[in-house]
């Protein structure tokens, strides 16, 4: 389970993991409608970001991941209109009291992120299997796909830069600064 405790009413977290628990028992229309609440509460994550890191990094970074998870979800409505007229979705609430403030936040804002995202995908491959309307959720697929592959590229290089950072922390620890000091 990710950590998106952190971000959002403990209730709602589980209603949002039970609801995708079985696929096969919901119609497509209500596997759409939890897709786009999804969409939402990933967006949700990828504000939170864009807000709470350091402007020279963050607002550049998730700016465009905010503005591609809009798009996407404006898709998924426009999507839902025609093939679900009348489809009603919930709003996903995350908690405003959360700012990403070290490596260890980022990591796992970044896994909540990637978490949530595969599991829309999981969804969507689900559709595009089962559904008549099967290539265009392989399409709404690779777009989720996308975004996972971006984000586990991001979680790479921040996972790379903290084990550095502890690395030299440990050499510090061992040999001392310069003088010698420990």
């Amino acid at each position: 389970m990710v950590d998106l405790e952190l971000f959002s009413k403990p209730d709602e977290v589980e209603r949002l993991f039970q609801q995708l628990k079985d696929v096969s028992k919901l119609s497509p229309g209500e596997i759409f409608s939890y897709l786009i609440e999804l969409s939402e509460a990933t967006l949700s994550l990828y504000i939170v970001m864009r807000d709470s890191l350091p402007r020279s990094y963050g607002r550049v970074k998730f700016s465009r991941f905010v503005e591609k998870k809009r798009k996407q979800i404006e898709n998924m409505r426009h999507i839902a209109r025609e093939l679900y007229p009348g489809l009603k979705t919930r709003k996903f609430e995350f908690s405003e009291e959360f700012n990403v403030e070290t490596v260890e936040d980022y990591v796992k804002v970044l896994r909540s992120a990637m978490s949530l995202e595969l599991m829309g995908l999981k969804a969507f491959e689900y559709l595009s299997e089962f559904s008549e309307e099967g290539l265009l959720f392989r399409d709404l697929a690779e777009e989720i796909e996308n975004n996972v592959n971006e984000l586990k590229k991001e979680l790479e290089k921040v996972e790379t830069f903290e084990r550095k950072a502890k690395f030299s922390d440990f050499v510090k620890e061992l040999v001392g600064d310069r003088d010698g000091r420990v």
